[in-house]
């Protein structure tokens, strides 16, 4: 299906698809469904391909540091670590490239169609030190009456059922809007559809380096704690295509 992406392929400098060889059905759908859009296929870590204890050995993983993030995993699962290494790389690429804007889009992003000729507008209201801009994402979207007391509970009484989260991270826990189209970023989830600044990409890739966090919560801890400027746009633009089909995940 033809869409109009011009206005994406104008402000973005590069953009990047992640995804996997081995995912033919992924690559034939977000083929046919981005027709239109000048991406570049960047293809990551297979899971079936690495060994976890060699990732560890080389200092690409650093576990001890996952366990002091999340309560429940004792190790990240080597889905969810290849899943982080591919944003690395792409963020390495960035640095390497000198790219000053860029999208990174995962292989099951669909966009949302009604949507996308807002994208001009949404470039207008951005804040110009934008670092991370999310196009997509989950979990909390709204910031409302019921939030404002969950947050000072939670900043009270800091408690998540599998993240350890600190009352800095939940004093910023949700959206804050800035315009009609336009929020400050809170703590969300997913990592299928973000812009990147090459600042941005600096600063993600100090923070992973080597990785520790998945890779949605390496954004949303950076955003929480204030060492990156995160917005997300609303409406969203983009959704992820395995909370609607069932397609096998990445990091399955």
């Amino acid at each position: 299906m033809d869409r109009d992406f011009s206005a994406f392929n104008s402000y973005f400098e590069k953009i990047y698809i992640l995804t996997l060889p081995r995912l033919k059905d992924r690559i034939e759908l977000f083929t046919r469904e981005l027709n239109g859009l000048n991406y570049e296929i960047f293809y990551g870590i297979d899971k079936e391909e690495i060994s976890m204890e060699s990732m560890k050995q080389q200092g690409i993983y650093d576990s001890a540091a996952y366990t002091g993030i999340y309560k429940k995993q004792p190790e990240m699962n080597p889905g969810m670590l290849c899943c982080s290494l591919g944003h690395v790389k792409i963020y390495e690429s960035i640095i390497a490239n000198q790219y000053n804007r860029v999208l990174i889009l995962e292989d099951d992003v669909f966009p949302v169609a009604e949507n996308l000729p807002l994208f001009p507008q949404l470039t207008q209201e951005l804040p110009d030190d934008w670092e991370v801009f999310y196009l997509g994402y989950e979990g909390n979207e709204i910031f409302g009456w019921k939030q404002t007391v969950k947050r000072l509970y939670y900043m009270t009484f800091p408690f998540h059922t599998s993240l350890r989260l600190s009352r800095a991270i939940f004093s910023n826990y949700y959206p804050r809007p800035l315009s009609k189209h336009i929020a400050k970023a809170g703590f969300h989830d997913c990592t299928h559809a973000y812009g990147v600044t090459l600042e941005g990409a600096k600063k993600l890739l100090q923070q992973q380096t080597p990785v520790v966090y998945n890779a949605d919560n390496l954004l949303s801890y950076a955003i929480a704690l204030e060492k990156i400027k995160g917005y997300i746009t609303m409406p969203k633009l983009f959704n992820q295509r395995t909370a609607r089909y069932e397609i096998r995940s990445l990091t399955s």
